[in-house]
């Protein structure tokens, strides 16, 4: 008998639970925020976030149900897609699926937006070219560091590659809202900052700006080290507002924002001179014969970071196969590009294969702040320079990463690291939108 009411309990369970999934599950109701794109692909705008977003192609409900269902039936209802998605911090992240006519998922579509416009209450518009994305299954991730974070309401418009068409006009809750903001004080140009050896000084405001960025005119530089200034010094520059907004090109940022932060950052160009704890230079080595690479395992700590160098490897692919380092060469006609895989090399840091179509040195680091780069150069045995300067920075566990290739010259017969543990100084000038600006912005918009 009480087995009897168990069963009869457990059907009353089962029949609740599929009402409940029947009643929840919306993904076959059409979707409204969608676009076709020219070429019949269709677009589904999915969300909007900051930071990091998790994605489930099951709804809510029915997620919860297919924990508890065996897995021979989960395949009937189709298949199950769970991911995440991460942007740069304080960046919002705008997601998309990509689907074919006939409603299946469209896993090869490229790029397909020419630009994102958010539309502040003020009536400015952030206007942000789409330059890049990250992609997983049929997903579509972009992010932008600047939008209006006053609105509780965001207005986005997405327009189409190529064509320009506007896809989605879309006013939905915002995800970055602060309605509370510690406001900036802003200071009189000119504005005079002193950090140890340079003395920076911003001689215009905003209104008198002639590029997108600080110029040589619109700042004086002097230094206490002559090290510093005997070359023009290397400078990176962006802007940001109170409310966490950043841009790399001027204006970009609102001007009826309170206050602006000018940010710029300067270090010692390459070829400055740099004292014996923030450079070091390994011995030469004969280049690296085509089917082996030829192991380093050179260690140093330059101002507190940990630098490792642990192979000189030929042209072609490199694989770690738990201890065994093996090379498979390249062909003739084959693409210098890089390409790898994460994995747990012993030999080859936090890769188990790169394949490179130039022979390279991988340079493993410790995490460093934003006013620290690594300058990594490579010269053969007559100082002749045969490093490119686009290897790119790849981080796993704390460390980081860098391949550094190079292109043998004829008369090249040895090769020779230089690494470079080069600070850089940051200046902050707080200053006001003029008038001009923001007559100008409200005009054109």
């Amino acid at each position: 008998m009480r087995r009897r009411i168990w069963i009869i309990a457990g059907l009353l369970l089962c029949g609740l639970a599929l009402a409940t999934f029947a009643v929840w599950n919306k993904e076959n109701e059409p979707l409204t925020q969608e676009a076709t794109l020219s070429d019949g692909t269709i677009v589904r705008f999915e969300k909007v976030f900051i930071g990091t977003t998790s994605y489930d192609s099951y709804s809510r409900i029915k997620g919860i149900v297919a924990d508890y269902v065996p897995k021979r039936f989960q395949s009937r209802w189709g298949d199950r897609i769970k991911t995440t998605f991460s942007t740069q911090p304080n960046h919002l992240g705008v997601l998309f699926s990509t689907w074919t006519k006939d409603g299946k998922r469209k896993q090869d579509a490229p790029q397909f937006l020419s630009r994102m416009e958010f539309v502040e209450s003020t009536g400015y518009v952030f206007d942000s070219p789409v330059t890049g994305h990250n992609s997983s299954y049929n997903l579509r991730c972009m992010s932008d560091p600047a939008f209006p974070r006053r609105d509780p309401m965001l207005h986005l418009r997405i327009f189409e590659k190529e064509t320009d068409r506007l896809l989605f006009d879309l006013t939905l809750p915002n995800p970055g809202y602060q309605p509370q903001v510690t406001e900036w004080s802003p200071e009189a140009i000119p504005i005079t900052k002193t950090i140890s050896p340079f003395t920076v000084t911003l001689k215009h405001g905003p209104s008198e700006f002639k590029q997108q960025y600080l110029a040589d005119d619109d700042l004086e530089i002097t230094s206490t080290d002559p090290r510093w200034i005997v070359t023009r010094p290397q400078r990176h520059f962006w802007s940001s507002d109170a409310t966490g907004n950043l841009s790399y090109v001027f204006p970009g940022l609102s001007p009826f924002e309170p206050v602006w932060k000018l940010n710029i950052r300067l270090w010692r160009s390459s070829d400055a001179e740099f004292s014996a704890d923030e450079a070091w230079k390994t011995r030469y080595y004969p280049l690296p014969s085509p089917s082996k690479v030829d192991k380093l395992d050179l260690k140093k700590i330059l101002l507190g970071v940990e630098v490792e160098v642990p192979m000189l490897a030929p042209a072609g692919t490199v694989q770690d196969d738990g201890g065994t380092i093996t090379v498979e060469k390249t062909t003739p006609n084959a693409a210098t590009g890089i390409s790898m895989e994460w994995g747990s090399g012993n030999g080859i840091g936090p890769f188990r294969r790169i394949h490179s179509g130039l022979p390279f040195i991988p340079v493993i680091y410790s995490a460093v702040d934003e006013e620290t780069e690594l300058i990594l150069t490579i010269r053969d045995q007559n100082g002749t320079k045969l490093s490119l300067d686009n290897g790119g920075t790849y981080g796993m566990n704390g460390s980081n990463m860098r391949i550094v290739r190079f292109e043998p010259k004829p008369e090249s017969t040895e090769v020779q690291l230089e690494v470079i543990v080069n600070k850089g100084r940051t200046f902050e000038f707080f200053v006001t939108p003029q008038k001009p600006v923001r007559e100008t912005s409200l005009e054109s918009k």
